[in-house]
Parts: structure tokens; C-alpha cells; sequence
């Protein structure tokens, strides 16, 4: 018989402990909360980078151009936008989780992800790519993590 120790353990009754390699992870439509009332926002201000949580319903398409998009793709969306660029920005588009299909981002009207693409597409979860500001109305890849495909239609 083995005896199983994780890395977030609960020392005692009061208290919940992250071991060094361990994670509390929060998933999408989750929240982080303190005494009941919900911190992300508060998160946001303290490190200056906004967070979205999208999956593709109404008001929930357009990733953030400066900021992390984590995306719950379900069985794919074909429609997810992402806007132009301003100096400085810096927008991470993640995967957070897709049962099956496609979650494709395409850039707004005259927008380029990298070249001449003007569209990405991820297939599963946890692919992550991070554009940065190249140019007016031009994105250019710094990470594509996990095989993200880009195309120019």
C-alpha cells in the first residue's frame, strides 16, 4: 500500500498549506475570496494586469489587449476577437479548457497577429499565446505555447 502526500495539505483544521511545487488553482468562473467577498478585482489593482474570464457567450468574445484572456472553450467558439494594439500593451490569450473542437481568435478589422495572420487557432487546453505591440494595428508573437496555428484568413 502507498501512501499519497500532495502538496497542498491541511495541517490542521484551520489552515490549508501550499508546499513548494504545489498550486491552488481557480477555474474559470470561480473566485477567490476573503472573509466572503470576492478579491480578483482587488488582485487586479494590486499587480496593475487585468484578467477576463471568457467563454464565447454574449459580452464575453473580445479578449483583453492588455491583460490575461483565459478562455473556457466548451466545444469550441469560432468567433472570439481581439482588438488592436496600443504602445505597450502586452495580451496573453490561454486556454483555460475546451472539451473538443476549436477556439478561434481573430484579429479586428485590419488587425495582424504576426505577419500577415489574422487569425489563431487552439485545439487544447492550456495553449497560451502572448503578442506584444509591434505596430499600429499589428500584434507580434513573443510565446505560442502548445501549438497555436496562425493563419492569414
Amino acid at each position: 500500500m502507498s501512501t499519497y502526500i500532495g502538496k497542498v495539505v491541511r495541517p490542521d483544521p484551520d489552515n490549508l498549506a501550499v508546499k513548494s511545487g504545489g498550486a491552488l488553482d481557480i477555474e474559470t468562473g470561480g473566485a477567490f475570496k476573503l472573509a466572503g467577498i470576492d478579491v480578483t478585482g482587488k488582485l487586479t489593482e494590486l499587480t496593475g494586469f487585468a484578467v477576463a474570464a471568457l467563454d464565447g457567450s454574449a459580452g464575453k468574445k473580445a479578449c483583453l489587449t492588455n491583460g490575461l484572456s483565459v478562455i473556457a472553450g466548451g466545444t469550441g467558439i469560432a468567433d472570439m476577437t481581439i482588438g488592436a494594439p496600443s504602445p505597450g500593451d502586452v495580451a496573453i490569450i490561454r486556454i483555460g479548457s475546451i472539451s473538443n473542437g476549436n477556439v478561434v481568435v481573430t484579429g479586428g478589422t485590419n488587425v495582424k497577429l504576426s505577419g500577415n495572420n489574422v487569425k489563431a487557432t487552439f485545439d487544447a487546453a492550456e495553449e497560451t499565446l502572448i503578442l506584444v505591440y509591434k505596430a499600429a494595428n499589428t500584434w507580434e508573437v513573443a510565446l505560442n505555447s502548445g501549438g497555436v496555428v496562425l493563419a492569414a484568413s
